[in-house]
């Protein structure tokens, strides 16, 4: 059975009357409704974007939101948001640099990336300002410590 948890907000507030339960209510009624779910495997973890958080980027104009943190293997997974003509400043790579574009474009050494395209990076390599016109979503996997060297999630 496929419960949208968002499908119980309103029949809650019913039954509460017409105003929302408390806090505490209504997460032990969410518990007895997720308890229903299908148990996950050790090593598994889920990231669902309605429940994710967004930290902000040193660089202005990028939000980012970490959606695993390996340091034992020594990466990072990271969903950039950056907004329409920010400029991101020439880096040292430390570690390898991958670089995948969900949507809008990202211009690297006077070439346009856009939905789909890739960059690799070799560890070792300096990268040269980086810029978008219109924003774009990316997925970068890097080393830790190059992003968020004080990040607890594993």
């Amino acid at each position: 059975m496929t419960i949208d948890f968002k499908d119980l907000e309103w029949p809650l507030a019913l039954a509460a009357g017409a105003r929302s339960p408390s806090p505490a209510v209504r997460e032990r009624l969410m518990a007895r409704v997720r308890a229903d779910e299908p148990a996950v495997p050790d090593g598994f973890v889920f990231s669902f974007a309605e429940n994710d958080v967004w930290h902000p980027h040193p660089v202005p104009g990028i939000r980012m939101r970490v959606l695993s943190m390996n340091r034992e293997n020594g990466y990072a997974t990271l969903l950039l948001d950056v907004a329409p003509g920010t400029r991101f400043p020439s880096h040292h790579h430390t570690g390898a640099e991958e670089c995948y574009v969900i949507s809008g474009s990202v211009y690297s050494y006077g070439r346009r990336m856009g939905p789909g395209d890739f960059l690799h990076a070799d560890g070792g390599t300096d990268h040269s300002e980086l810029w978008t016109d219109e924003g774009a979503k990316v997925l970068l996997v890097v080393p830790p410590e190059d992003y968020m060297p004080d990040h607890p999630r594993k």
